[in-house]
């Protein structure tokens, strides 16, 4: 009996250790890709965080580097490369948000890809978002950016409301008045919101 003990704790450390191996090799690609990377070289970080991944799927951290790196290295690439760059941002988003469904960076990146498919569905996703994260002033700024997108300037004014007296929100009620000036010129002063 103590000899089956013996070996049942001696499988369990060694699962442990090999658990704790590729934890540990996957922090340190995460840690090569995050802080050790030429900051030009988007393809050596997708690649780390790719084997971080394969490593230790469990951390969502990898999905956030990876998902952003892509997409906001996606407009200086060219023109094969962008395309690819905004499909690897997507599945790392989709990832990511598979294992936090709450975490903002992924949330942002997800809006975004959604602001391409229809603006309504990007402000309700981001919407819900704001709702759970009700104290946050950037959630109602971008919320109220992205009402003014759509020239929805009643719940734009609302949200920024919740904004005022920060960065974020005088950031964000500058490009609300160059959303209702573009809206006024375009319109002639007719508003009727939601131009999806």
């Amino acid at each position: 009996m103590v000899a089956f003990l013996g070996v049942f704790v001696l499988v369990v450390s060694l699962g442990g250790l090999w658990h704790s191996l590729r934890a540990g090799m996957a922090q340190e690609c995460y840690r090569q890709a995050k802080y050790g990377k030429p900051e030009a070289d988007a393809e050596l970080v997708l690649e780390l965080c790719r084997k971080a991944y394969v490593l230790y799927p469990d951390n969502y951290y990898f999905s956030i580097l990876a998902s952003e790196t892509a997409y906001y290295t996606a407009a200086s690439a060219g023109a094969g490369t962008k395309q690819r760059r905004l499909e690897q941002s997507a599945v790392w988003c989709e990832r990511g948000l598979v294992q936090n469904w709450w975490k903002g960076q992924l949330r942002r990146l997800k809006a975004r890809f959604l602001w391409e498919e229809s603006p309504s569905k990007a402000i309700r996703f981001w919407n819900v978002y704001t709702e759970w994260q009700f104290w946050e002033p950037y959630n109602h700024a971008v919320l109220a950016e992205m009402y003014a997108g759509v020239g929805d300037f009643e719940n734009s004014d609302r949200e920024l409301g919740w904004a005022s007296g920060t960065a974020d929100g005088e950031r964000a009620r500058q490009v609300v008045e160059n959303e209702k000036k573009e809206w006024n010129a375009i319109l002639g002063g007719e508003n009727k919101g939601w131009g999806e």
